[in-house]
């Protein structure tokens, strides 16, 4: 018996061996070409007036502007700089809008981040109002134009 015992231990060896080898034969393979990625499209960052503390009077040269932001890019944006343009008056017979200038700012650090929309924003003291502003201009809302620069953080 042990001489059975011994055989078939030699077999099951040589089988194990044998099927190792096949295992380690097996053919290995490579794979060569190319492959492709795209750059997302920046999309605008659009502003939208809102409401904000009134501090315009006449003479008033320390008006700020107030906005949220609303930014579709998979990435955070920082705005450093404004432009400001038109400004319109929600009563122009009553109240004309050249009765209030808007200047640029600089210097900013306006955050909005990515595929959200911001919390109030504002810039300070960019905007005044005539010191012969008529009565008419009291409680007047005024829309402004704006134009931010800056970068993708």
């Amino acid at each position: 018996m042990p001489r059975i015992r011994k055989a078939a231990f030699a077999v099951a060896v040589i089988a194990a061996i044998a099927g190792m080898g096949v295992a380690f034969a097996a053919w290995t393979a490579t794979g060569t070409g190319s492959g492709q990625v795209n750059a997302v499209t920046a999309q605008s960052v659009t502003v939208n007036a809102s409401t904000g503390t009134a501090d315009l009077y006449p003479g008033a040269t320390d008006g700020d502007v107030y906005f949220t932001l609303t930014n579709s890019n998979p990435y955070a944006v920082t705005f450093t700089s404004m432009t400001a343009g038109t400004v319109t008056s929600s009563d122009p017979t009553n109240c004309p809008s050249s009765n209030v200038t808007v200047g640029n700012a600089s210097g900013l650090t306006l955050n909005v981040s990515a595929n959200s929309t911001s919390g109030q924003l504002s810039i300070a003291d960019v905007a005044s109002m005539s010191a012969s502003a008529p009565n008419g201009c009291q409680g007047i809302t005024f829309s402004v134009s704006i134009t931010l620069s800056g970068s993708q953080v």
